[in-house]
This record gives structure tokens, sequence and C-alpha cells, in this order.
């Protein structure tokens, strides 16, 4: 019996070590949405774009690859207006209190720059988990001279996340991820109708494709090489949402295919069972 044990907890130990992909860097959400503009609270729970925010931090917070150990999650560049509401709500009702993490807003050029280069009390050093707002999309939203610091920051993003931290950007024109991948195109698009794909079913438990409709997306994806597909245009069937299960823009980590992973698992948990009966 002993053995058979021992041969079980092998097998499982190697599945989740395939489960877990990267676990020396961070997994990222890139969204063409501008979901902070498009939801609300109703008894308590986050709705349409909102609960969308809310599950994409979940998923960053569960990683695998998150491997950082501070526990904060930064939201960059948003003011008191809707793009502020939007991600605080998102935390707030979210599973991530419950579990230790806090919520720092960060905006204005200073504080951003200060935030970027190391100096500000909450920076990119301390921090666990990024969120960018939808920019002009929403109100609030990051200005064109913050964004040009995301931009000439994109080296410590990428770095950031090359180091365990998470990241779940909305639609505010990416050129802070053009510059790390100039064959990405991101181009603007005023379209309603996004459909999640399995990973984004897999990602995002409980989300619609409602929820991600309220409102129409800005941004789609082409070119985008090794990055996973979490949610597509119903019109175009372009990318709209997309990720990595770990590793860094540059250096990315695809999600794993489910089916293939499961049964290599269930194998190697098998082959302990086999192991034990011919003992």
């Amino acid at each position: 019996m002993k053995f058979a044990i021992k041969s079980l907890l092998s097998a499982t130990t190697v599945a989740a070590a395939l489960f877990s992909g990267a676990a020396y860097a961070g997994p990222f959400i890139l969204s063409g949405t501008d979901a902070d503009d498009h939801g609300f609270v109703n008894a308590g729970v986050n709705q349409d774009g909102w609960f969308f925010m809310q599950r994409a931090i979940e998923n960053l917070a569960g990683a695998p690859s998150l491997t950082t150990t501070n526990m904060v999650v930064a939201n960059l560049g948003s003011t008191g207006s809707t793009a502020q509401s939007a991600a605080t709500s998102a935390f707030s009702l979210s599973s991530l209190p419950g579990a230790g993490w806090t919520f720092q807003n960060v905006d204005g050029v200073t504080d951003l720059t200060a935030f970027f280069d190391g100096s500000g009390v909450v920076n990119v050093n301390n921090v666990g988990i990024i969120m960018m707002d939808s920019a002009s999309n929403v109100g609030g939203g990051t200005t064109a001279a913050e964004l040009a610091i995301f931009t000439a920051n994109a080296a410590v993003i990428d770095t950031f996340l090359g180091n365990g931290g998470g990241l779940f950007s909305q639609s505010n024109g990416y050129g802070w991820v053009t510059s790390l991948l100039p064959g990405l195109t991101v181009t603007g698009e005023f379209t309603t109708g996004i459909s999640l794909t399995a990973a984004g079913n897999a990602a995002f438990p409980g989300l619609t494709n409602a929820d991600l409709s309220a409102g129409p997306y800005h941004n789609r994806f082409d070119n985008f090489g090794g990055l996973s597909v979490f949610g597509t245009s119903n019109a175009t069937s372009n990318a709209i949402i997309i990720g990595a299960a770990g590793g860094s823009v540059t250096n990315p980590t695809p999600i794993p295919t489910p089916a293939p992973i499961a049964l290599l698992a269930g194998g190697l948990i098998a082959l302990g069972f086999v192991r034990r009966r011919f003992r």
C-alpha cells in the first residue's frame, strides 16, 4: 500500500507540474474591450463588464504562474470617475480581499512615473497585479500623457511579468504592447458582440457572452503569435481578448490544451495503479 500511495503521488506531482506551466513568470490578459464603461452593481454583485473584470483578476490571482508574494492590485491611470469605480468594484466584490489582497489606485504623470521607476510608495516592485483601464473609452480613464508613460516603461512591464506578476489591460490603444511586439497588430474596431472560446470559458467561470456584449469593443488583435485567445468577435471572428498562462509579453506561455493534458495526467495516475498491481 505504501508503494501504491507513493506511485500515485509521483504521478499527480508530475501532472501538476505540467498543468502549472512556467511557474517563474506571470499571467496576463489583454482585452480590446471597455468593460469598465459597460457594467454596474446589482444587489452587491458585479454585472456585465464589471463582472468580466472581476473574473479576469480572479483568474490572475489564482494562476499557478503568479509567483509574486506581493498581494496588492495596482490600478493605473484611473481617476475617481467611472474607470476607478469599475476597477474598485471588480476588486472589492471578487474573492481577492478574502484571500488577503489589497487595492491601490495610482494616477497622474508624477505618481505613474514613480510607480515604474520604483520610487513611489506603491510601485512596480511591491505589487502583484497591475490593472489598466480603457483610456479615452471610459470616463476618468488613462490620459494620453499617462499612456506615454506606459509605453516608455514597456520593458519594465515585461520584466514585471517575467518576475511572476500578473496584468489585466483593456482597450487603451496598446502602444506599450506593440513596442514590445512590433509584429502585433492592434486595430480600432467599434462593434458589439463577443464570444468566449473554450479557453475563455475555462478562464472566466460563470461569465457569459452577453456579459461581454453589453457594449461595443474597441480593439482587435492580429498577428499575436503564441498568445492564447479567450474571446472572439461575432462579426469578424478576430481575437478580442488574448493572453497567456505565464511568461511575459515577449516570451509567453500559451494556455495548455485541456484534453491532452488531462489525458496525460490521467495516464500518469493510472500508471501508479498499474505499477501497484504488478508489484
